[in-house]
């Protein structure tokens, strides 16, 4: 069996420890998400912001062709209303 061990360079002590346990990072959400992915040109803007709004999902809309999502919940319910499916966000 492989043994692996992690190391680290600790500045107070000046040398390099051994790291008995891996941190977890976690990234919070930042909302209200400007989403790139999901946009469209900048002259197709417009045609966005009507097709949200008459589908009874009202979502800004930048300038520039992205979609503003409120929240998780928000952003899962317009990206299936456009057909679109987001696979990184484990739902």
């Amino acid at each position: 069996m492989l043994m692996v061990r992690k190391y680290r360079f600790n500045k107070q002590l000046g040398k390099m420890v051994e790291v008995k346990r891996v941190a977890m990072r976690s990234a919070a959400a930042k909302w209200p998400f400007e989403c790139v992915a999901s946009g469209v040109h900048p002259s197709q803007a417009g045609e966005l912001r009507e097709f949200f709004r008459s589908h009874g999902e009202p979502t800004e809309v930048t300038t520039q062709g992205d979609p503003v999502y409120r929240d998780m919940n928000h952003r899962r319910r317009a990206l299936k209303l456009r057909g679109l499916v987001d696979r990184s966000s484990f739902c």
